[in-house]
């Protein structure tokens, strides 16, 4: 009988053995261990009809953490145990060798085989069948074996020395066998990246890889195949990027995937033109994007290597980029190119073996500044490549941690950053920030390559989006960054397929949405059940993208109209959901209740939005309807104070002459009503201030002000006080953040079209009257202190600690005169 798999399609140990001599101990060992709770696999069956029995075996073998060897005379001699054994060292697999029988008898022989004659037996001896020591296979030989020899060895103590030896790193090897099992299925599918290792499990394979066993031996090592897909595994997960870009000759192949194995065995993703071109794909701009997506690029330096045009223009390249180089020299006759000249190189020699060098002491070095290099290079390339399109720019934390990078980066040497970044990250600060961002993309990651495709598409078509591949700093809360998001998403965009409709996390994201009353676009890639679908999905129309590798832009141009349908409506609904929820969140503030012609814009989309798809949430109807009683209670206080006014300065003309003293109170009365009309101005100017409403602060403060004359000049003091914070806060109608430090001076030029800012950072820099940018003057050693303009407006001069110079105002903005300001003057 073959013993059934366990649901988990893991077996803990599979017995291989020879049955002449070891049938009946195999089945009581087999029988033993399951008594231990252990799952065993053991064939006691003739080979069955209609079944290719050995990829049967090689299967199970797979899928087994121990493959447990009984040494006999006749299992050494087996050629079915010698492929067996054969499997279960390409797969790595912990081997457990159990002596049972060290020879048999010549009497043992002639009760299994009666007729067999003297001669048979000496030719059977003469081939060392008899024993297990002439024919046992090395790799068996080698390893410390446990001994249960009949009548001499303890039977029990064997099945202990087992059992120990099954549990010992017993997580670590079936890590082993479940990572085996998962990269074998996808080289059973030519590699196909759908059956790449996503989110939790690439994490966790990852780490496996680089489990370090210090003063001891691995109970297994991973396979090279193993290697190769943890890494393309981690590398898809990166978006194509790579650690290493190998650049080699043809003639070196053989010593490049001798590297490229060791690389993939340190858990080091790796890009060689063999492995990571597509193909029918464009081979000179996919080696460009490969070296451009790579930390560091290895130089297999040898004559062929310096001789092939192949491998120049990839080090031109790369030097171009201020990439790391590691030249490796594989040939000793070879020289140095003058690129190469100064550079650290390693010499690879059969006396010095890579994992004996440097090499990945150097890859180490200053490793997260190279990668957040590659990044921010990456991005920048894609700007430059879709026309300097803006939706592409950095927005929120990448852009602040990319800012602090650059300032580090500054004092690189050979490694610091390209001009094309720092152009990025400058026009990215220049760029007013959104309030919002169109679409915000949910997918499984198992769909990565599609939902890529999508976002690079949207981002062409100047759609701003939240992708998580490029929207979530490492090291922050996942969830947290996550609803973000999608709060401050216009649009919710989810790519259905069958991993993503039985995904937790993407059902989350879908519920979350679906609470806010988002806009849910959805597009099918691969075809689901509908009772499947998350409930929110049901009842919407998709757009079905399943022929998208023939038709991608048909279906895409509908989405994009999709999108663009009623985008006003879902734009304001983003807009204020966001006041809304910082409203609740503030424990519902009147201060950051709408006011004025904001509360008419919000209050009219409400009432056309109650018709529309998306409707408005609850929380948006309670802030708009909360921000209406507020403003109407200040308009009927207003109003009883009017009332309440008019009716004694009445009193007062009736009674003037016959009560002085109902007069003197009368006034007193009025004038705390033009007191406290005075202080409802004056507050609701400080709010909407603090709210960032800064035009309708401004006009409140204004009317405030043109009531100041009617009070007494003693009670001014407080609200003029107030006021003046409120006036001489409002400095700007548009806010340029185009300095690193303070600003010392801003000046006009006489025709009011331009002018021109100096700052601590060293920099005077020159812009329209729009704020647009037109030049950046960077010569100034020490801090910037004044710039003026000449009167004719055809010069403008600026002073620093070290320099004065001045330069004439013309189209191209050519430096003139510049005068050192030395001891005794200038020069």
């Amino acid at each position: 009988m073959t013993l059934v798999m366990p649901m988990d399609n893991f077996w803990d140990v599979f017995i291989s053995y020879g049955r002449a001599d070891s049938r009946e101990f195999a089945v009581k060992l087999s029988q033993q261990l399951s008594s231990a709770q252990v799952n065993v696999w053991i064939d006691i069956n003739d080979i069955p009809l209609g079944v290719d029995y050995q990829v049967q075996i090689d299967r199970d073998i797979e899928s087994a953490d121990n493959f447990l060897f009984i040494i006999s005379p006749h299992s050494v001699n087996s050629p079915y145990c010698a492929l067996e054994i054969e499997h279960a060292l390409r797969c790595n697999k912990r081997i457990i060798p159990l002596l049972h029988v060290e020879q048999i008898t010549f009497e043992t022989w002639q009760q299994r085989y009666p007729e067999g004659t003297d001669a048979e037996w000496q030719a059977f001896v003469a081939a060392g069948k008899q024993t297990i020591s002439v024919n046992i296979h090395p790799a068996i030989r080698k390893i410390n074996w446990v001994y249960c020899r009949e009548g001499i060895d303890s039977f029990d103590q064997a099945v202990a020395g087992v059992l120990e030896l099954m549990a010992r790193d017993r997580t670590y090897v079936r890590h082993h066998t479940h990572s085996l099992l998962k990269a074998l299925a996808w080289q059973r599918h030519q590699k196909q990246t759908e059956f790449l290792l996503i989110e939790e499990a690439r994490q966790q394979a990852q780490r496996w890889l680089k489990t370090q066993f210090k003063g001891q031996q691995p109970p297994c090592l991973p396979t090279d195949l193993q290697c190769e897909f943890i890494t393309e595994s981690l590398k898809y997960g990166d978006n194509l990027m790579s650690q290493v870009f190998l650049a080699y000759a043809e003639e070196d192949k053989t010593i490049m995937e001798q590297i490229q194995r060791f690389l993939r065995r340190q858990g080091i993703t790796v890009w060689t033109n063999t492995t990571c071109v597509q193909t029918g794909s464009d081979f000179s701009e996919a080696i460009d994007r490969g070296i451009e997506a790579a930390d560091n690029l290895v130089y297999l330096l040898s004559t062929a290597a310096l001789n092939s045009p192949w491998c120049q223009h990839e080090l031109n390249y790369a030097l171009a980029l201020n990439k790391r180089i590691i030249p490796i020299q594989v040939s000793t006759t070879a020289g140095f190119s003058p690129e190469l000249q100064n550079l650290q190189h390693i010499a690879l020699t059969q006396e010095t073996p890579l994992e004996d060098t440097d090499f990945l002491k150097i890859l180490k070095q200053e490793e997260v500044y190279h990668r957040e290099h590659k990044l921010l290079l990456t991005k920048a390339l894609k700007w430059q490549q879709q026309n300097r399109n803006p939706s592409i720019l950095l927005r929120g934390y990448n852009l602040r941690h990319s800012e602090a990078w650059l300032k580090v980066a500054d004092k690189q040497g050979q490694f610091s950053p390209i001009p094309l970044q720092i152009e990025f990250i400058a026009t990215s600060l220049q760029h007013p920030a959104e309030s919002s961002l169109d679409v915000f993309i949910s997918y499984s990651r198992v769909n990565s390559e599609f939902a890529r495709q999508l976002n690079d598409a949207l981002q062409t078509q100047g759609k701003t989006t939240w992708f998580d591949q490029e929207s979530i700093a490492s090291g922050s809360d996942f969830q947290q960054e996550i609803f973000s998001g999608i709060e401050n998403s216009d649009n919710f965009l989810f790519v259905i397929s069958p991993s993503s409709v039985s995904s937790p996390y993407c059902a989350e994201e879908v519920n979350y949405a679906a609470s806010l009353n988002k806009r849910i676009v959805t597009v099918l890639y691969q075809q689901v059940e509908y009772e499947t679908l998350p409930d929110a999905l049901k009842t919407l129309q998709w757009i079905d993208f399943r022929n998208h590798r023939g038709d991608f832009y048909t279906h895409f141009g509908e989405l994009v109209r999709t999108l663009d349908t009623d985008r006003e409506h879902v734009h304001q609904h983003t807009r204020w959901y966001q006041r809304a929820i910082d409203w609740q969140q503030k424990g519902k503030s009147q201060d950051l209740l709408l006011r004025g012609s904001e509360f008419a814009i919000a209050n009219d989309w409400l009432q056309i939005a109650q018709q529309k798809q998306p409707p408005p949430t609850a929380l948006q109807q309670a802030f708009i309807q909360t921000s209406e009683a507020s403003i109407k209670a200040a308009a009927e206080r207003e109003n009883q104070q009017k009332v309440v006014l008019r009716s004694l300065l009445g009193l007062m003309s009736i009674a003037f002459f016959t009560a002085t003293g109902l007069g003197v109170w009368a006034f007193s009365l009025w004038r705390q009503s033009e007191m406290a009309q005075l202080e409802t101005l004056t507050r609701t100017a400080k709010a909407l201030f603090l709210a960032d409403q800064k035009p309708d602060a401004l006009v409140t403060a204004v009317k405030a002000g043109q009531q100041l004359p009617r009070i007494p000049r003693a009670d001014q003091a407080p609200v003029l006080s107030a006021l003046q914070q409120v006036v001489y806060g409002i400095r700007e109608l548009r806010q340029l953040n185009g300095h690193g430090d303070r600003v010392n001076s801003v000046a006009f030029a006489p025709d009011g079209q331009v002018f021109a800012t100096a700052s601590d950072d060293n920099i005077v820099k020159i812009w329209t009257r729009d704020g647009t940018l037109i030049q950046a003057i960077t010569d100034h050693q020490d801090r910037v202190n004044q710039v003026t303009f000449s009167p004719d407006g055809q010069f403008f001069a600026t002073a620093s600690a070290a320099i004065l110079s001045m330069r004439f105002l013309s189209r191209n903005w050519i430096l003139m005169l510049s005068y050192l300001n030395e001891e005794s003057g200038f020069q």
